[in-house]
């Protein structure tokens, strides 16, 4: 009789512990979240003489700046030199102020990622003099709210940026650093190292979209990537980090001289599904756990019998 009745015991244990399993294992990941997304620039910004300007309008999660611009105009154009997020229409070195917002499908499958669109970076590349970007920094604070209701979750990135404004050396396209942009009429582009987040991790997407992982959250069963990419966004050559001062394999990119160069942000979340135990494993824990209450009740009758 009390064999049988460990028995059922076992057998009970074992089921909860299937059943807990199939629950969980059943649960889908979350199937596409809204997001918000603010993009500026915020300090340290080097040198002293980069004129900061702009914020995104009603926002006060960063502080900082929608328009960093540098030095004197020395161009056909009469323009000085900037980095610009999120352009107003047809103006390139106006900053719109305002918010990205929408919303993105989680993937599950890294060759099949839907991307949301992020902030637009101009770079009006110009020719100057004088004072020239070195550094600056760039916060992204992004809110991803489940689509259909469920926690919030905030992902506040920093990326560092080092800048190097080359010398043109028009004529000369073997004296630009190896991978650096190059035009016949205005020499050699500049140069934008990136630093931060989980930049040293770059993952192919959809086959053939390089992208870098910058942040992990977790939410019930599931862990969800977040990668962000970009149109020539990549790892830069050595002898480009080397010019911006850099180590070896850096994330960047490099701009073409005398024109606004715009780079279409964009990122995408991957769902993975953690680690569970198989059901068979689960039910052989909880009869050992069974097996063990067991066995300690016999042992506590027997002394008490002693």
């Amino acid at each position: 009789m009390k064999a049988y009745k460990f028995i059922k015991k076992l057998a009970v244990g074992a089921g909860l512990a299937s059943a807990l399993v199939a629950s969980a294992a059943m649960a889908d990941p979350i199937a596409s979240f809204d997001y918000t997304q603010e993009f500026e620039w915020v300090e340290p910004i080097a040198p002293a003489g980069v004129v900061k300007e702009g914020a995104t309008a009603g926002v006060t999660d960063v502080d900082g700046y929608t328009k960093l611009s540098w030095g004197t105009a020395s161009n056909t154009f009469n323009k000085v030199s900037s980095l610009v997020i999120n352009p107003t229409g047809g103006d390139s070195t106006t900053p719109s102020n305002t918010l990205v917002q929408g919303n993105i499908v989680t993937s599950t499958d890294l060759n099949a990622v839907t991307f949301g669109l992020g902030p637009v970076v101009v770079h009006n590349n110009f020719v100057i003099t004088g004072t020239s970007l070195d550094s600056t920094t760039a916060q992204d604070y992004v809110v991803l709210s489940p689509f259909g209701g469920g926690t919030d979750h905030t992902q506040q990135i920093t990326f560092g940026i080092d800048f190097q404004e080359t010398t043109n050396n028009i004529g000369s396209p073997a004296s630009c650093p190896e991978g650096v942009a190059y035009s016949a009429e205005f020499g050699c582009g500049d140069i934008f190292a990136l630093s931060g987040g989980l930049l040293g991790l770059p993952t192919i997407l959809n086959g053939s979209i390089v992208a870098f992982l910058i942040d992990s959250f977790i939410d019930d069963i599931y862990t969800y990537d977040v990668y962000i990419t970009a149109p020539g966004l990549g790892v830069l050559s050595d002898a480009a980090c080397a010019a911006v001062g850099a180590g070896a394999d850096c994330i960047g990119f490099t701009t073409f001289e005398n024109q606004a160069n715009a780079f279409a942000l964009a990122f995408a979340i991957v769902a993975t599904e953690n680690f569970i135990p198989e059901p068979a494993t689960l039910a052989l824990l909880a009869g050992s756990l069974l097996l063990m209450g067991l066995v300690r009740r016999r042992k506590t009758q027997a002394g008490l019998s002693a």
